[in-house]
């Protein structure tokens, strides 16, 4: 049955309180926007504001990540898709030496064999890279 009446918010629910009650408390500086923020995400979620920011921190805190998102976990990313850039790289200069060499003599170096496992051990690193980033996405 409607009667015209817009329906009253839902009232924010607590997180479950602890007997006796948490001992330390944690004071958080917001601006306007960051405080409207986490409004909207607490009434969503369907905690207090302090509730809600209380869960994410200790949630965030427990799960390793930095402040503002997963920054450490995409230096170590990071530093890993150099290394696979680097040996891609390698790989494409012997890959027109080796070319060269045959060109001229009409035989692969000795290397070549060498040059092409290591590239396919870069490739194989590359795609464990691909898919660690895939399942921190997922």
């Amino acid at each position: 049955m409607d009667s015209g009446q817009p329906t009253p918010p839902r009232k924010a629910r607590h997180r479950a309180h602890h007997r006796p009650a948490r001992p330390h408390a944690v004071l958080l500086r917001l601006s306007g926007e960051e405080k409207a923020a986490i409004d909207v995400a607490a009434q969503a979620a369907g905690l207090t504001p302090t509730g809600y920011a209380a869960k994410a921190a200790v949630s965030a805190a427990s799960a390793g990540q930095a402040p503002g998102g997963v920054t450490g976990d995409l230096r170590e990313l990071q530093h890993e898709l150099f290394a696979a850039r680097r040996a891609v790289v390698m790989f494409g200069n012997n890959v027109n030496q080796a070319a060269a060499a045959f060109n001229a003599t009409g035989q692969l170096p000795d290397w070549a064999a060498d040059a092409i496992r290591l590239s396919a051990s870069a490739v194989a690193r590359l795609d464990e890279v691909i898919s660690l980033i895939d399942r921190r996405l997922r």
